[in-house]
């Protein structure tokens, strides 16, 4: 799919949304399937195996990739609300990607017979013309009208418009517009409590689908991981063509010790990234399938895993940008959009370094008031 996907992604970029010709690759691939379980048809992949998927993927197409593991996180999240639910999203078909968006804006709800009728706004909806079903941060009312819970919803795109607001310096193609939904109704076996998500399922259910939703960030970091290889890959080939060191002596950059320097820097950041983040996922992976409850302390570890690893790859990308030069700023040059892409997606609140220090830290002191409930 690489070359497709490469060839592609300048239009995503330009029009704020994956194309046809991107789509219909991911689809044919089956990577929309990813977090499907196997029962319908789907992959039921690993967190490992989609982080090694999205980081592939984002080496051709930030964009694809993003929505890649955007959609595979809700199917996770979708799968945990039961056999209804599951049946109405893949009981004719596997391949139906989710997108999804925790806070919404204006949201209002009432309580009829057998569910609620909900209106709002809901930003940052990445892959939503993708998209066929959407996970939705709602309230919960009683009869009085009175908020008494919040909840995830999953809402088929049918009951929703897409208001194109997405106009970013990076990772233009994910779409990430805002849904707006008009009094649609919402069942009851289509809301599960906040809550209730957080702490997992309670009753049988396959080993993937008890990883914690807070650790499911970690695959949003496959994305920056393929970006950074990228990006390296492509200086590389810099170094190779034979071009000088302007301003100085060296007539080839591959005989500059500071190039090299941070070379060897930038390559061993990405390697240290990699390394924290296949670390946590196959933690994760191997507690699931052995059914091992997970300690505060290492929850608190993959997050600060991800936000290590978003640190690493951005400095590994900038030191790659100083060896480049200045032509790697030209708009035909690719190297500036996966730099786009890259400063743009670290920018996730569930990838950020600074949340990720102090949520660990508190862990480490044995503090159990989290500022997060991803986790």
């Amino acid at each position: 799919m690489a070359p497709v996907l490469r060839e592609n992604a300048e239009r995503a970029e330009w029009a704020s949304r994956l194309t046809e010709e991107s789509t219909a690759a991911l689809r044919g691939a089956g990577l929309f399937r990813l977090g499907v379980p196997r029962a319908y048809r789907g992959h039921e992949a690993s967190l490992a195996t989609c982080l090694e998927i999205a980081a592939e993927l984002a080496r051709a197409c930030p964009s694809s990739s993003w929505i890649v593991a955007i959609s595979y996180g809700a199917q996770h999240i979708a799968a945990s609300f039961g056999a209804d639910v599951r049946r109405e999203l893949w009981g004719n078909s596997p391949d139906i990607p989710l997108c999804g968006s925790f806070n919404g804006v204006g949201l209002t709800a009432t309580r009829v017979d057998g569910g609620q009728l909900v209106s709002g706004r809901w930003s940052w909806a990445s892959g939503s013309y993708q998209a066929r079903w959407a996970a939705l941060g709602i309230p919960v009312v009683n009869d009085s009208g009175e908020v008494i819970d919040q909840a995830m919803a999953i809402v088929p795109m049918d009951d929703l418009a897409i208001r194109d607001t997405w106009d970013m310096a990076g990772m233009r193609g994910t779409g990430s517009h805002t849904l707006i939904g008009e009094r649609f109704f919402v069942p009851h076996h289509r809301m599960r409590p906040f809550a209730s998500l957080i702490a997992g399922p309670t009753g049988p259910i396959e080993p993937l689908y008890r990883i914690p939703v807070g650790s499911l960030a970690l695959t949003l970091a496959g994305p920056m991981l393929g970006m950074a290889r990228a990006v390296f890959d492509q200086t590389m080939e810099v170094i190779t063509s034979g071009k000088p060191m302007a301003g100085s002596t060296y007539s080839h950059l591959a005989d500059s010790p500071s190039i090299q320097a941070n070379l060897a820097d930038a390559a061993n950041l990405i390697d240290s990234a990699q390394l924290h983040l296949f670390r946590s996922a196959d933690y994760l992976d191997r507690a699931a399938a052995g059914q091992t409850p997970l300690e505060p302390t290492a929850r608190a570890r993959v997050r600060m895993d991800i936000g290590h690893a978003t640190a690493c790859l951005r400095q590994a990308v900038h030191l790659l940008l100083n060896v480049a030069g200045g032509s790697a700023f030209a708009s035909v040059n690719p190297i500036q959009r996966f730099w786009r892409d890259l400063e743009t997606a670290a920018r996730h609140p569930s990838l950020g370094t600074e949340l990720s220090r102090e949520i660990y830290g508190r862990a480490l002191v044995g503090n159990q008031e989290q500022v997060s409930f991803l986790i």
